[in-house]
């Protein structure tokens, strides 16, 4: 029997490089993608999450409605919440990845598969407080103790890399990055201006990559 492996799926550079690792180190396995939409997440990154997930012919492409959660900028009040003496991003979701880890656990035991893998980067550890090698393991050891005898574990493969090591991966491995999201905000295509937008561009340029990508602005004051 084939091995089963759920990919939580963004349809950003990420998680598609996560899922294309995945796919070259195991060939014979069979792929699961998991998309929570959340409150005014994208439709652009949401078509993209399903057309790299045909790409990659995972066996099902899983898309969980929970417009309950939200980013704090659509939290009123909120938008100045820190950690550790820093501003986070006005993108960032309270427990976000607690929610995420539980709900593609749950997900993956209903499939049959006993790996969820994650896409993030190091500088997101940097960035997100619930981005860290400490909290999966203590969420691997939750796992241990809910089904005990199934052996799920969560895995980030991609958590010692920065975001142009990434960027190089997803050459090597042939993510089709002209599918692949980075836009912050919610849009139909990219607005060209926002942190994930100008990284995007960064990278592309810096590691001399045509960019496809469609801009709404490439004003970068």
């Amino acid at each position: 029997m084939s091995e089963k492996v759920l990919v939580l799926f963004s349809g950003g550079v990420d998680s598609a490089v996560a899922l294309w690792l995945v796919k070259r180190d195991s060939p014979d396995v069979e792929l699961y993608t998991l998309t929570v939409n959340y409150y005014r997440r994208s439709s652009g990154e949401m078509r993209c999450a399903e057309k790299l997930a045909a790409l990659a012919a995972v066996k099902r492409h899983i898309v969980v409605e929970a417009p309950y959660i939200r980013e704090i900028e659509d939290m009123p009040g909120s938008q100045s919440l820190n950690s550790g003496g820093r501003v986070l991003p006005s993108v960032f979701i309270p427990v976000k990845n607690l929610l995420f880890y539980s709900l593609a656990a749950h997900l993956a035991f209903m499939v049959g598969a006993k790996r969820v893998v994650v896409g993030h980067n190091y500088e997101d550890s940097k960035l997100f407080p619930d981005v860290a090698s400490s909290l999966i393991e203590r969420f691997n050891e939750l796992l241990r103790e809910s089904l005990p005898s199934y052996g799920l574990t969560v895995e980030a493969p991609l958590l010692e890399y920065t975001k142009r090591q990434v960027y190089q991966m997803a050459v090597e491995l042939g993510v089709p990055l002209e599918y692949t999201w980075s836009c912050w905000r919610a849009g139909e295509i990219h607005c060209g201006a926002c942190d994930g937008c100008l990284t995007r561009r960064r990278m592309f340029y810096e590691l001399g990559l045509r960019d496809a990508t469609v801009y709404e602005s490439l004003n970068t004051s």
